[in-house]
């Protein structure tokens, strides 16, 4: 899973799966998910968070596993 964001000062990139972090980097414009042998116990929402000073912005999704 990706997620890009751009501000400045440059974000702090967050990965989230309901209220867990899974992982963060600051000031990277892209911030990469790499979910290995994903099984239906992985699937649920997962939310990319970018934020700094001036605000924070979300994206979410929801991962299926047939």
């Amino acid at each position: 899973l990706g997620c890009r964001a751009e501000g400045r000062p440059p974000p702090l990139l967050s990965w989230f799966r309901g209220s867990r972090l899974l992982r963060e980097e600051r000031g990277a414009p892209t911030l990469r998910l790499h979910l290995r042998q994903v099984s239906a116990a992985q699937a649920g929402p997962y939310t990319c968070v970018g934020e700094n000073r001036h605000g924070r912005h979300s994206r979410s999704l929801h991962l299926h596993v047939a």
